[in-house]
């Protein structure tokens, strides 16, 4: 009877898996595109990849010449395919199966932290990953973002190894990853901060290991910094807004920043809030006071216009409906608080978000560029009070497939409409 129920649990698990499968491939059949932008950012890549291509050299080193913010390594990497003459369908092929070491390792990684879960339930969890607008059109039109967070996951997993045995060829494997995909999506950059702090309290009297995790850094940071400024050949200040309203003083706006990631962030938070997997403290009156106090003071200094593009489903919704940025402003205070309370005593999170909210140094600021991202670092990194209990509770799990389900024909019928 055990030995049956253990068949039927793994008949299941394939089930599963062969459903989140298909469920992308029938995406690529039919070109899906729920952020509307993935496909016209493929095209533009892909004229950079054809001019790698036929002129490596050069094209490497003006690569800034292309008004392209993302890392050269995919437009790189692709031009090896183009250079023979491999048809733009098995390109993209190939691309979708590269990605899927996200998924995969993001339930690697789960397996670690909930080692006593079912693994159904982990399955289920992993799943919600395929409903990612961002992961599934960046799939289908391949994007180094969705290429660099891939990479990024197999830091994640090395990181929860090294929270569970603390060997140091664990950490040595995290840096080198996340290393590897901060050169192909600049934005994880910054979370070197995050792991080479925790690797410090790990080791802090081990001057030995910390002079090498030092050193490993340094060495894989040389040619990154070699190449941005011994070619002065800084691509990623690149902006997708257009001359006439672009201003150069708005990439240090921070208001602009901390409002609309916050946001973004409190955006991922909402289904583990109202399914009680996050206990916050909402009659806290310091916090609400915080929270006024600072909003008020960040929305002063908010210069985020429509016309610039992006800015998060709540920026977009205020500005949709209402004309002016009132609901946005309201679903800030939230925001704010949220991020307050889970920093509260917390050097772990206020790491984190630290990271996040100084990982985008251009102007425009993407829903794309924290989707998944966000969700990972929820369920992975974040130390903040969890009720795993709840949390692997089917009836939450389905509420969270509602939640991210609805984001996802949301996007499709935006894309549909406009």
């Amino acid at each position: 009877m055990i030995l049956k129920k253990k068949i039927t649990e793994n008949q299941f698990s394939i089930i599963l898996l062969l459903s989140f499968y298909c469920l992308l491939l029938l995406g690529f059949i039919f070109d899906e595109n729920s952020t509307g932008g993935a496909y016209p950012d493929y095209v533009n890549q892909k004229e950079i990849s054809i001019f790698f291509a036929n002129d490596f050299f050069n094209s490497l080193f003006n690569y800034d010449k292309f008004s392209h913010r993302h890392s050269p390594v995919i437009p790189a990497f692709f031009s090896l395919l183009e250079k023979i003459n491999l048809n733009d369908s098995y390109i993209r092929l190939i691309s979708l199966h590269l990605g899927l070491l996200l998924p995969i390792f993001f339930f690697k990684s789960l397996k670690i932290k909930f080692k006593k879960i079912n693994k159904l339930y982990l399955i289920l969890l992993t799943g919600l990953i395929f409903l990612s607008p961002i992961f599934r059109s960046l799939l289908i039109w391949p994007d180094s973002r969705i290429f660099g967070l891939a990479i990024f996951s197999i830091s994640i997993y090395y990181y929860c190894k090294f929270q569970t045995n603390k060997k140091f060829i664990y950490a040595i494997y995290c840096t080198f990853f996340y290393a590897f995909a901060s050169y192909i999506s600049l934005n994880f950059a910054l979370f070197a901060i995050f792991f080479f702090i925790k690797f410090f309290q790990k080791y802090k009297f081990d001057y030995n290991k910390i002079a090498k995790l030092f050193f490993l850094n340094l060495i894989l940071s040389i040619p990154f910094f070699l190449y941005l400024f011994s070619l002065d050949n800084i691509f990623f200040l690149k902006t997708a807004v257009p001359g006439d309203l672009y201003q150069k003083s708005e990439i240090l706006n921070f208001s602009n920043k901390i409002l609309i990631i916050s946001s973004i962030i409190f955006f991922y938070a909402i289904p583990f809030l109202i399914t009680g997997v996050y206990k916050i403290e909402w009659h806290n009156k310091l916090n609400i006071a915080l929270a006024l106090i600072l909003l008020l003071f960040l929305q002063f200094g908010f210069s985020y216009t429509y016309e610039w593009m992006g800015g998060g489903i709540f920026f977009k919704t205020s500005k949709l409906l209402f004309e002016n940025n009132y609901l946005f402003y309201f679903i800030c205070f939230f925001s704010l608080f949220f991020l307050i309370e889970i920093c509260k005593n917390n050097l772990n999170s206020i790491m984190i978000i630290f990271c996040l909210l100084l990982s985008n140094p251009q102007i425009t600021i993407y829903h794309k560029y924290y989707d998944p991202l966000i969700l990972i670092i929820f369920l992975l990194l974040l130390n903040f009070k969890t009720d795993s209990k709840k949390l692997f509770k089917l009836k939450n799990l389905i509420i969270f497939y509602i939640y991210f389900a609805s984001f996802l024909v949301i996007n499709i019928l935006k894309t549909q409409i406009l």
